[in-house]
């Protein structure tokens, strides 16, 4: 088997390791011959990956965090989407202090601040400061809407795309090149005390992705505006609890209110590739699923 090399950042520990970003990274890792820990709940999400190290862990538990983060000198720093997202990121913010670790690199995201109205974006935006305040050097990665979020079978054969966020657009980010950005900035040294903010090539209004999933599975697709209050509605129908529901107004109220999102380049600059398109992936969806 390959010799496995330690980054030139030294030892790396991958947090939510099975996420949709952190199961990438330890992929690339090993077949780039980098040694490092990836730390997991339960001992079944173990995958055979040469030079990965897999730990059991949470971030509540601060032993698991110590034996997990011993010897690490960089952390990438995810978790799932929860309640309570900020509280464990804080914890495992903290864990990574008492651990010496030298940096730390998270992802947050698009347009995270401290005073979004978005509960999604602002949680994000006070992990920030929590680890900006820290004292570790840090990197955050701000990435907009993945293009996995998309449903691209759910939205063909209901026809129809609702738009609670008007005419702003959305430049979709595909989740490899977010994992492909994370392993540059992890394994290299020269990215301490940045803010990265990651997009797609293209930044598309509702209405335009509604065409572009009509042309690629071949079904007729329109785009339908609604209100907040009709959005609402169909958020509690759809069995969501009331604070997520309005967590969701508040999140696409972010988007009109910043209806010209900035397309960025820095997927191509770490990684050395064009960011690979909606359209790309759609077509990768369709040629998985068989639609026609």
């Amino acid at each position: 088997s390959a010799s496995m090399a330690l980054s030139e950042t030294g030892m790396l520990l991958i947090t939510a390791a099975t996420g949709k970003i952190g199961s990438i990274v330890v992929e690339q890792l090993s077949a780039r011959g980098i040694a490092a820990r990836a730390l997991i709940r339960n001992p079944g999400q173990a995958r055979d990956l040469p030079g990965i190290d897999w730990m059991i862990g949470d971030f509540e538990d601060g032993a698991s965090m110590a034996a997990a983060l011993d010897g690490v000198d960089v952390m990438y720093l995810a978790c799932g989407e929860s309640q309570r997202k900020v509280e464990l990121e804080k914890q495992a913010i903290d864990a990574a202090s008492s651990a010496r670790v030298t940096r730390v690199v998270k992802v947050s995201a698009s347009d995270a601040h401290d005073d979004n109205a978005s509960d999604f974006r602002r949680g994000n935006g006070m992990i920030e400061r929590y680890l900006r305040d820290s004292g570790l050097a840090w990197t955050i990665l701000r990435p907009t809407m993945f293009n996995q979020s998309l449903d691209l079978l759910a939205i063909a054969q209901k026809g129809e795309l609702l738009s609670p966020q008007g005419d702003a657009t959305t430049p979709f980010i595909d989740v490899r090149d977010i994992a492909d950005v994370a392993v540059a900035v992890l394994t290299a040294e020269n990215h301490h005390d940045r803010i990265y903010d990651l997009t797609g090539p293209d930044a598309l209004t509702l209405d335009a992705l509604a065409v572009v999933v009509s042309e690629v599975c071949g079904k007729p697709v329109t785009c339908r505006h609604v209100t907040d209050a009709e959005s609402y509605r169909g958020l509690l129908e759809a069995g969501v609890d009331e604070g997520m529901a309005r967590s969701m107004i508040a999140h696409w109220q972010s988007y009109r209110a910043r209806p010209a999102a900035l397309i960025s380049g820095w997927t191509e600059i770490l990684t050395s590739h064009p960011p690979r398109t909606l359209r790309a992936y759609l077509e990768e969806c369709v040629a998985a699923s068989g639609i026609s």
